[in-house]
């Protein structure tokens, strides 16, 4: 079964539901990066429990039995991909420099690293820029936008949640799986190599006094820094923390 027209749906629906969610949660809330809190308390709360019930023991599990060639060939495989949607959006953004590393990385990495199972394209000094939707709304000018966390899915902010929905239906995935069954399923192994990363984190966010708040602040100088913005100021007394320091890098395929 063709995947294309319920996405369209999907699609239309998702827009929707992020519109009315925001239309009825704004408050006038003390942090002006964070006005929709009393609604992202209660998602983040959800989605915690939802993470620590199914999907972090699942990732755990994951990370136990899955080798590392094996965990590294698959993130080179979903990055290739997203290396396509990158390459869209630095087209958009009228940047020609990142347009040619796209194309080159994805060229080299297809051809010569397997469909992109081995990241041959790093090595020779092409650089993953792994630009989205979101990166392209901040390009024209919607530089700060407000922290929002989406049901069952990672922090975000309004921009990049809108810019996560064009970015997964011009996933070149969905022309490689093109079943609901098979899309469904390379989205979960994405999805669940995605949270084994992240368990290095788990130390430093669980020993925080506000957990929520620091989820938030490390998000949101995350992006700061990817977007080259300065970081926002934040509303804790929580130590700065860059995530790239904090999660472990896979070791490449050579």
């Amino acid at each position: 079964m063709d995947y294309k027209p319920s996405s369209r749906l999907r699609s239309a629906l998702y827009a929707c539901l992020l519109a009315a969610t925001l239309a009825g949660c704004a408050t006038a809330g003390q942090d002006p990066r964070d006005p929709y809190e009393a609604y992202n308390r209660k998602m983040y709360a959800f989605n915690n429990a939802v993470d620590r019930a199914v999907v972090k023991p699942v990732a755990e599990g994951y990370q136990k039995v899955t080798p590392q060639p094996v965990r590294t060939g698959i993130r080179n495989f979903f990055d290739n991909l997203y290396d396509v949607v990158s390459l869209a959006n630095n087209i958009l953004m009228l940047r020609p420099v990142p347009v040619m590393n796209d194309l080159m990385r994805v060229s080299v990495n297809t051809v010569f690293g397997l469909g992109g199972l081995i990241d041959v394209a790093s090595s020779m000094g092409l650089e993953k820029n792994q630009n989205g939707f979101g990166d392209t709304l901040a390009h024209y000018g919607w530089d700060n936008s407000a922290y929002f966390v989406p049901p069952l899915y990672a922090p975000s902010t309004v921009r990049d949640t809108l810019g996560l929905g064009v970015d997964y239906f011009s996933m070149p995935s969905r022309e490689i799986f093109t079943t609901t069954w098979t899309d469904l399923n390379s989205t979960i192994v994405n999805q669940v190599d995605e949270r084994a990363r992240l368990l290095s984190l788990e130390p430093a966010r669980e020993a925080a006094l506000d957990e929520y708040a620091f989820t938030r602040d490390a998000w949101l100088a995350y992006r700061a820094r990817q977007l080259g913005q300065s970081v926002p100021q934040a509303s804790t007394d929580e130590e700065d923390i860059d995530i790239d320091e904090l999660v472990s890098p896979e070791p490449q395929l050579q």
